[in-house]
């Protein structure tokens, strides 16, 4: 008996001892933060990376759409889950005083939203409040902050740079599930990194593997994706390289149950005789339990 309760002791401490992080930011530059909102707490989180692994660096109160679940189309007044980025800065004097002391203009919808899930819409902010208070769950689809949060915000957000997830709940994971999860993408990441590589030498098949047969761009197909490739991915003699000048990897779990992976590559590579850079952003999903990619786009 006392061997049985000894068991349950141990379990139970394990249980509670076991470290949960913040499974949104799986990867994230040293010089930047991530904005996390869960619109079910109505509440942002401020995540930066200690040691690799996502810390909460602040948070406040964050109003989202009058409508719960996620945005389907223009009016629906619901917010957006969905990974993206802040692209532009409005100031106070040049908005009406509803939006408070600024906003942060959103690139919805992105690739994943308009070519893959095909929805509409735009006009997605985050912005201030004259309200101290603001009323939970009384956007029109915005992130609604106070001033005096989003004056903190501010300082935190570098445009066309900081991812902004939306999700229903924050993700939680345990720290061996984190860790397993971040090195998966990154693997996968990395396979991609070299199938660039052999564009150089004619051989696209890698490449190809890479993509899933629903993928839908701006560009088109997965063979437009490749032709594009193609035409940026060659050398006139000199040895090729193509580089990750940074990577950010965001866990975009919906509440349909799809799991998405958001990654931005700053590549550095050789065209021609010329060194040049891209901003990429892969939207990777897991289909038959293989990575592929999805859909893409620059920023």
């Amino acid at each position: 008996m006392i061997k049985v309760l000894l068991f349950f002791l141990i379990f139970f401490l394990k249980a509670y001892s076991e470290e949960y992080l913040y499974g949104n930011i799986l990867q994230l530059p040293p010089y930047l933060y991530a904005v996390v909102v869960s619109k079910s707490y109505q509440k942002m989180l401020v995540i930066k990376m200690e040691d690799g692994y996502p810390v909460v660096a602040d948070q406040f109160i964050a109003v989202t759409g009058l409508k719960f679940g996620d945005k389907r189309k223009q009016g629906d007044m619901r917010t957006p889950s969905g990974v993206y980025l802040a692209v532009e800065f409005k100031p106070d004097k040049m908005l009406p005083s509803y939006y408070g002391a600024g906003a942060f203009v959103l690139n919805y919808p992105n690739a994943l939203d308009k070519y893959i899930i095909k929805r509409d819409g735009d006009g997605i902010w985050i912005h201030g409040s004259q309200k101290r208070n603001p009323l939970f769950f009384s956007s029109k689809g915005c992130v609604i902050l106070n001033n005096s949060s989003f004056n903190a915000l501010y300082h935190y957000i570098k445009l066309k740079k900081t991812p902004v997830v939306i999700q229903e709940r924050f993700v939680k994971l345990p720290l061996n599930e984190f860790v397993s999860l971040k090195n998966r993408i990154n693997s996968f990441v990395n396979r991609y990194l070299q199938a660039l590589l052999d564009v150089y030498t004619g051989d696209t098949a890698p490449l190809l593997g890479l993509y899933s047969s629903n993928f839908s761009s701006k560009e088109g197909t997965v063979y437009d994706i490749v032709k594009s490739y193609k035409r940026l991915f060659f050398s006139y003699g000199d040895t090729p390289f193509v580089h990750a000048v940074s990577r950010t990897i965001v866990y975009d779990k919906r509440d349909n149950g799809r799991e998405y992976f958001t990654v931005y590559l700053n590549l550095g590579f050789l065209s021609g005789d010329e060194i040049k850079t891209v901003k990429k952003v892969l939207y990777i999903t897991a289909e038959n339990k293989k990575l592929k990619i999805i859909s893409e786009e620059n920023f």
